[in-house]
C-alpha cells in the first residue's frame, strides 16, 4: 500500500540546475514497476519515466549487455561495429516496416526528430528544389527541445521565450482534413519539405487521436507533392500503443519513422531515424551529417538487448491486451469524474484530460507515492498521462487507478 508522507529529499539542491526549483526523492534502484528511493520507500512509475520505460526497472541484462562492449572505447560513427550492426539488424529484420532498411543512430528523441528536419530539407535539395525548406507541424504537438524541433512544434509553454530564435514553420490543426489542404495550398507545395506528425499526440495533446479520414488525406497529400512524411514515433514506438509503431494503427504511410525512448527501454540515451530506401537512396552522394555519440556501442548493445526482452517476453502484445485493460479500468473509476473531461488513448498509452491543475494532481500523485506524466498545451490545458511499463500486473493497476483517484479526488474542489 503506498504511504502518505513524501518527504523532500535534500539531495535535490545539490542536483538542481535551477535555483528553487522543485525537490523529488532520489532514486537509488528500480524494480519492475517501481522505483525505489534511498529511503526505502517503492514509488509507482506510473508514466514509465517520462514514456520511456517498456520493459521495467530492474533488468540486469541490459546493463551486462552494455557493459560487455564498453572497454572498446569509441568508434567514429562512419565505422559497423557489432553493436551497431545488431541493432540495426534487429529494427530491421522484427521491428520497421518493409521497404525501411536504413536507419541513423541518435542519443535520444530530440536529435532524432531534429535529425528528421534536416533529412527532409536534404531529399529536397538533392532533387534541385532549393525553394523547399518548410517543414510542417501540427497544432499541438511536441517533438523535442532543438531550437528546429521547438519551432516546427506547437506546445506554448515550451516555445515561450524563445519565439525569435524560431524559424517559422507552418501549422495545420491536428483533427482538420480541410485546413490541412487549404495550409499546404496556402504555402505553395514547391516550398514544403516536410510534415512531422505523431500519430497520437504526446505531450502537448494527452493522447489526442485525429479520424482515419484525416490520416489519408494527410498521406494522400503528401505523396502528391512529394513532401516527405514523417512520423514522430518517439513516444509511440516500440509497442507503446499495443503495435510497434503507433501510425500502424492508421493509415497513415510515413516516409520517416523517427524513434527514441522506448527504443533504449529508459536504460541509455537512444534513438534512431529510418527512412525508406528511395528516400534515401535519392541523397546517394551527398553525405548526411551524424553526430559524435552517433551508434554509442554501449547504448546500441542495450538497445538490442531491450529489443529482444520485448520480442522475448511478447511485451508489445502485452501492451495491448493488458493496456486494453488499464483503459477499461480508467474508463471505470473516471469516466463520470467531474474533474476529468476525457480519457483517451490505447495500449500502454493513455491520457486524462482535467479540469483542475495538472501539477497539483502530480504533486498529489507524488504524496501518495506514484508518478504520472503533466501533459497539455494550447487546446489541452491541463492533462496527466497514464503510461506504465508493459509488466505492470492487474495488481499494480489497481494501485495505480485507486492511487490516481485519490490524488484528483484530493485536488478537485468542484
Amino acid at each position: 500500500m503506498a504511504r502518505y508522507s513524501w518527504t523532500m529529499s535534500s539531495n535535490t539542491d545539490r542536483y538542481a540546475f535551477l535555483p528553487g526549483a522543485a525537490q523529488y526523492p532520489t532514486i537509488v534502484a528500480g524494480d519492475g514497476v517501481f522505483l525505489i528511493a534511498d529511503d526505502g520507500r517503492r514509488i509507482l512509475d506510473a508514466a514509465g519515466g517520462a514514456i520511456v520505460g517498456n520493459i521495467g526497472w530492474g533488468r540486469t541484462e541490459v546493463a551486462a549487455a552494455a557493459a560487455a562492449v564498453m572497454s572498446m572505447g569509441y568508434v567514429v560513427p562512419l565505422w559497423p561495429t557489432p553493436s551497431r550492426l545488431a541493432l540495426r539488424d534487429e529494427l530491421v529484420q522484427h521491428w520497421l516496416p518493409e521497404g525501411f532498411n536504413h536507419v541513423f543512430f541518435t542519443s535520444g528523441g530530440s536529435e532524432s526528430t531534429d535529425s528528421a528536419i534536416r533529412l527532409a530539407r536534404a531529399y529536397q535539395v538533392a532533387k534541385g528544389r532549393d525553394s523547399r525548406w518548410k517543414v510542417l507541424g501540427r497544432h499541438p504537438s511536441y517533438h523535442g527541445m532543438t531550437t528546429g524541433t521547438m519551432a516546427v512544434a506547437s506546445h506554448s509553454a515550451r516555445q515561450k521565450g524563445y519565439e525569435p530564435l524560431l524559424l517559422p514553420f507552418p501549422k495545420v490543426p491536428w483533427d482538420d482534413a480541410e485546413q490541412v489542404l487549404k495550409v499546404i495550398e496556402q504555402e505553395d507545395p514547391a516550398t514544403i519539405a516536410g510534415f512531422i506528425v505523431e500519430p497520437i499526440t504526446g505531450a502537448a495533446g494527452a493522447c489526442l487521436t485525429a479520424s482515419d479520414e484525416y490520416w489519408q488525406v494527410v498521406t494522400d497529400a503528401c505523396r502528391e507533392h512529394d513532401i516527405l512524411l514523417i512520423a514522430d514515433e518517439v513516444m509511440t514506438g516500440y509497442g507503446r500503443t499495443g503495435l510497434n509503431f503507433g501510425h500502424q494503427h492508421f493509415p497513415l504511410v510515413p516516409d520517416v519513422i523517427v524513434g527514441g525512448k522506448g527504443l533504449g527501454g529508459g536504460y541509455v540515451p537512444l534513438g534512431a531515424v529510418a527512412a525508406r530506401d528511395e528516400v534515401v537512396d535519392t541523397l546517394r552522394g551527398s553525405g548526411f551529417m551524424y553526430f559524435t555519440f552517433t551508434g554509442n556501442d554501449g547504448a546500441c548493445a542495450a538497445g538490442a538487448k531491450v529489443l529482444e526482452i520485448m520480442r522475448r517476453e511478447h511485451l508489445v502484445e502485452r501492451a495491448a491486451s493488458t493496456g486494453a485493460h488499464l483503459g477499461q479500468r480508467l474508463r471505470d473509476e473516471f469516466g463520470q469524474h467531474p474533474a476529468v473531461a476525457d480519457i483517451r488513448g490505447r495500449g500502454m498509452f493513455y491520457g486524462l484530460e482535467l479540469h483542475c491543475s495538472r501539477d497539483a494532481v502530480v504533486q498529489a500523485a507524488m504524496e501518495r507515492d506514484m508518478w504520472v506524466y503533466p501533459a497539455g498545451s494550447g487546446p489541452v490545458a491541463d492533462a496527466v498521462m497514464v503510461a506504465p511499463p508493459f509488466v505492470i500486473t492487474d495488481a499494480e493497476i489497481e494501485l495505480l487507478v485507486a492511487t490516481l483517484r485519490a490524488a484528483i479526488d484530493a485536488v478537485y474542489t468542484g
